[in-house]
């Protein structure tokens, strides 16, 4: 009977398309999908096929990217009249072939391949895994057994960035950190990778988590082991299985974790069986292909799923199919396979593995059964379905001065531009784009007109987009210019992304609204902004983490600390002899023994262990989780060995030695600032003993901590005693030397003596004593500019004062200030408040309000020490800074060290971008005047024009440059007489 019916019905098959990656990038994984797909057809065919019809599967190459897989699931729609589709490999074809071709053409799409979750129409079905399903029970197991440290690396695909995205919000939620993410293009250079490699052995990751498809992945892994990072820190990649591995040396795959829906070594019966059978067919084995995959699985259960719902639906009908796919549940060699309905995610059923040498997974966990559940990143974003939301326009009045007529209107407006330029409807459809919007975007005119403007962005922010626009359209605007609005990103036709500015006009067209975005492709300069901000973080000579960003770590991990109870070490590592070979041999070869020193120190620490350059010949090192001090003191003998070995340098061999101070402790009883004083206590006392050693910071070495109490009790009666003072030093106009402001500086002196500000400042704001010091400065400052006015009147400089980030976190700072400007009667626009990048940074909703309250007063908000932080400038465009002040160190190396000046330019150039004032503090010379002079600098500070002084001897001083200006001013008014 079963075999009449087929014969009856061959001709009239039911079809369905199989998307395989036959070339390019994924390639590697087409035999396995197309036999597994053909194994799950041969089963239905021979139980009768579906509704007494054959399951004909036919098979398409999806080209592994965008431009091949459209027009693949095209033919399969058009030509080969498909009632369903399944596939693909990779993200970005998933996404185009659904945003283009199965949601317009109204076809199911079964998905087999774990992804970010970025899609959510009414005719895809996704039956594999997502983050929450992977990623989100990989990770805890991670840190928990390798610590808090993560490394993020991906290609810049929708894919990697939003399995990142999920990555980081497990960390967030387990107090872990992210060290690093980085994104490559597909198929990324090897010295590309290399550079990602020289990064990653730097960061101090307990984990490095690559997200890289296919060969990619396989390449940056091998180069991984290559290196031996293996021996120091763990791998659980994004996507590893049976295939990649296959293409890598078994040193180099041995231990590589992986979460996934399928391992070959997975033992059920279903599982036996079908990789038996698999054994058989032809290409597979013994002399073909071999491996199978969650790939090849998904496949096999996409195909069953199918022929499910067209018998539950009693037919091949589209919609009927797609209800049906909502109730499916299918049994394959993973387990059980369930449909979510309110999703179109399926549940399934999660291992973890480990790779051996021999490319086999050992299964470490295994997770259950677990429902999808959609990332944050895109359970808003409305996904496909919303994309084509019509919002009736507005009806245009004849007044409207931005009516257009209706002939060529969009390209009139775009004959105006020489820039990337698109014209769409009020409801988002394309109607005109410019060669370079077409060159940007990756597509040809005739794809982009009809598209949605909104698919030109990432999924994630595809809704939202719709909704900006839309409330644009109801607005009263009619531009709204790159300046104003964030920055977005842009997604291509291959997938990749890449930042833009973008401006949005609208226009009477008719009836209608005509809109037109104007965009800027931003990567260099992002790029730049990167370096930048890795040149602020990030030592220049070795590549290590700098003071600024080590201190942070540190601050984190005692943070941890307080916790899990486990105590963290610091080692303060002094060089013995590095100064002498860089006096006697040059910089050259002194830089080229850092980065020597460094690759030997590296070699020597765990995964997590995190080392820095603090000063020239001054090197930290973190260790977390330290159980026995004894470790700690194995890992100082070790370096002291490793670096009494001879450098070799053209022949000839330098010797260096270590002096090494440890300290341990907790974020319970320690702060960053005590761990490096006592590390560097317990350093200076090994120099003494004879160098070429270590030692624990004890209580024979205490008399600076001593001190520290010393000075914290003093503080809180320093304003009752009266040993409070003030300095002034004058800021000057760069172009004439003219005073134009003065910066008030603190000053104590106890009965015992004047204490440095650098001793007892950091003490007063760890204390919380700066709070009311802070308090009189401020009141000192206005008392000083209302009598400065009263006395020069609109002449009277400005004064500028330090703000901390305890006074910011200070809930009453505001009406304090508010208090003292009414009791002292001065001009707040006057009064400059000085708060240091890093402060500025470190909370920056809390600090935007307070800020935004006191510039609301009048005050002056002035970024100091620009460039040692690390500020977004997405962030710092927020706060209602007016001035930024260019920290000391740049303007010190900049006629010596290139790199230095090339930052205080850029420094200087953002500054004026952004409409802001520049300072720039410590110039000593003629030269580094004259250098900021010609770099459009505003003002400046420093020893070449005056020292801080009392306020009498600031007085004295101003009266004179006055009384000379007057001079001189008298003098022209002779002349001209």
């Amino acid at each position: 009977m079963r075999a009449n019916l087929k014969e009856k019905h061959m001709v009239d098959p039911i079809r369905l398309g199989l998307m395989v990656p036959q070339t390019k990038l994924a390639s590697m994984y087409g035999t396995e999908i197309a036999l597994a797909a053909e194994i799950a057809r041969d089963e239905i065919n021979a139980r009768g096929g579906i509704l007494g019809r054959p399951l004909e599967l036919v098979i398409e190459d999806d080209g592994s990217m965008p431009d091949t897989a459209v027009p693949a699931a095209r033919r399969l729609v058009e030509e080969a009249r498909c009632n369903a589709i399944v596939g693909t490999v990779l993200s970005s074809s998933r996404l185009a072939v659904a945003s283009r071709v199965t949601e317009e053409r109204r076809i199911p799409y079964l998905n087999f391949t774990s992804y970010e979750g970025s899609i959510s129409g009414r005719y895809f079905f996704h039956f594999a895994a997502l983050p929450n399903q992977l990623i989100s029970k990989m990770l805890p197991y991670m840190v928990d057994k390798y610590g808090p440290r993560f490394y993020f690396a991906g290609s810049n695909d929708e894919w990697s960035r939003g399995l990142i995205d999920a990555a980081k919000a497990v960390l967030r939620e387990r107090d872990a950190e992210c060290a690093g993410e980085e994104y490559l293009p597909t198929g990324a250079h090897a010295a590309d990778i290399n550079r990602l490699l020289e990064r990653v052995a730097r960061s101090g990751a307990n984990v490095f988590m690559p997200c890289f498809p296919g060969s990619d992945q396989a390449d940056v892994l091998e180069r991984f082991s290559d290196r031996g990072l293996k021996k120091r820190m763990a791998v659980a990649a994004g996507h590893f299985d049976e295939v990649i591995a296959s293409r890598m040396s078994g040193r180099a795959r041995s231990g590589i974790y992986a979460c996934s829906t399928y391992f070959m070594t997975i033992d059920n019966a279903r599982n036996r069986a079908f990789l038996d059978r698999l054994s058989h067919m032809p290409g597979f084995w013994p002399n073909g292909y071999g491996i199978l995959t969650a790939f090849g699985t998904g496949a096999y259960v996409c195909v069953h799923a199918f022929a499910s719902a067209v018998e539950l639906a009693g037919s091949p009908d589209s919609e009927s199919v797609v209800d049906a796919l909502e109730q499916v549940s299918v049994c394959g060699p993973q387990g059980k396979v369930v449909m979510d309905p309110a999703s179109h995610h399926a549940s399934a059923s999660t291992w973890l593995g480990r790779c051996d040498a021999s490319g086999a997974f050992e299964i470490v966990e295994s997770f259950g059964h677990n429902p999808p559940l959609i990332p944050d990143r895109y359970r808003s974003a409305g996904g496909l379905r919303d994309n084509g939301r019509h919002v009736p326009a507005p009806v245009p009045t004849e007044k409207d001065p931005f009516a257009l007529s209706r002939p060529h209107a969009a390209q009139k407006i775009l004959s105006l531009a020489d820039m990337a330029i698109i014209a769409a409807t009020a409801d988002g459809t394309i109607t005109e784009a410019n060669p370079s919007a077409c060159l940007a975007f990756g597509y040809a005119e005739d794809e982009l007109v009809g598209m949605s403007m909104h698919l030109l962005l990432p999924p994630h922010a595809r809704q939202r987009h719709a909704q900006l626009v839309q409330a644009f359209i109801d607005s009263g605007d009619f531009e709204r210019r790159m300046s104003t609005r964030n920055e977005v990103m842009g997604y291509r036709k291959d997938g990749s992304q890449f930042p833009l500015e973008v401006s949005i006009a609208k226009f009477r067209n008719g009836r209608s609204w005509l809109l037109v975005a104007t965009m800027r492709d931003v990567t260099e300069s992002r790029k730049v902004e990167a370096e930048l901000l890795r040149r602020t973080t990030h030592d220049p000579v070795t590549g290590l983490a700098n003071r600024h960003l080590f201190r942070e770590r540190l601050m984190r991990a005692l943070h941890r600390s307080r916790r899990d109870g486990k105590a963290v070490a610091l080692l303060f590592l002094d060089l013995d002899g590095f100064k002498l070979i860089n006096e006697t041999h040059g910089h050259e070869v002194g830089d080229g023994l850092l980065r020597a020193i460094t690759s030997r120190l590296i070699g020597q620490l765990r995964g997590g262990d995190s080392v820095g350059r603090l000063e020239s010949d001054e090197f930290v090192i973190l260790c977390e989780h330290v159980e026995q001090p004894e470790n700690v003191a194995v890992l100082a003998e070790r370096l002291i060995d490793v670096l009494r070995a001879p450098f070799e340098f053209d022949g000839r061999p330098l010797f260096v030695t270590a002096s090494i101070g440890i300290a341990v402790g907790t974020g319970s009883t320690h702060s960053a600032d005590d761990m490096l004083r006592f590390a560097g206590t317990a350093t200076h006392a090994v120099k003494e003993r004879g160098r070429d050693g270590w030692e624990f910071f004890s209580q024979s070495l205490h008399e600076q901590a001593r001190q520290r109490l010393f000075i914290a009790n003093g503080l809180r009666l320093a304003i009752n005693r009266d040993e409070l003072s003030t300095r002034f030093q004058p800021i000057v106009a760069a172009d004439s030397g003219r005073i134009v402001g003065a910066e008030l500086l603190l000053r104590w002196r106890p009965p015992e003596g004047e204490v440095s500000p650098a001793l007892f400042i950091p003490i007063a704001e760890m204390t919380g004593s700066i709070v009311p010091i802070g308090a009189w400065v401020f009141r000192e400052a206005c008392r000083a500019e209302a009598a400065w006015r009263m006395r020069w009147g609109d002449q009277a400089p400005y004064v500028s004062l330090n703000l901390s980030t305890r006074q910011l976190s200070d809930g009453s700072l505001a009406d304090l200030f508010a208090e003292i400007l009414r009791d002292t009667g001065a001009d707040p626009s006057r009064i400059t408040l000085e708060i240091t990048e890093t402060s500025l940074m470190a909370d920056v909703e809390s600090n935007l309000q307070v800020l935004s309250r006191l510039a609301g007063f009048g005050l002056r908000v002035a970024v100091d020490d620009f460039g040692t932080g690390y500020s977004s400038l997405a962030q710092l465009t927020r706060m209602p800074v007016e001035v930024m002040k260019i920290d000391r160190m740049f303007v010190e190396c900049m006629e010596t060290d290139g790199e230095s000046r090339l930052i205080t330019r850029a420094i200087i150039n953002l500054g004026k971008s952004l409409g802001l004032k520049l300072v720039a503090e410590g110039v000593d010379s003629q030269a580094q005047w004259r250098e900021l002079c010609s770099m459009g600098c505003d003002f400046i500070q420093g020893y070449l024009f005056h020292r801080p002084m009392p306020e009498k001897d600031f007085i004295a001083l101003l009266d004179e440059d006055l009384s000379s200006r007057e001079g001189v001013e008298n003098a022209c008014m002779r002349c001209q007489v």
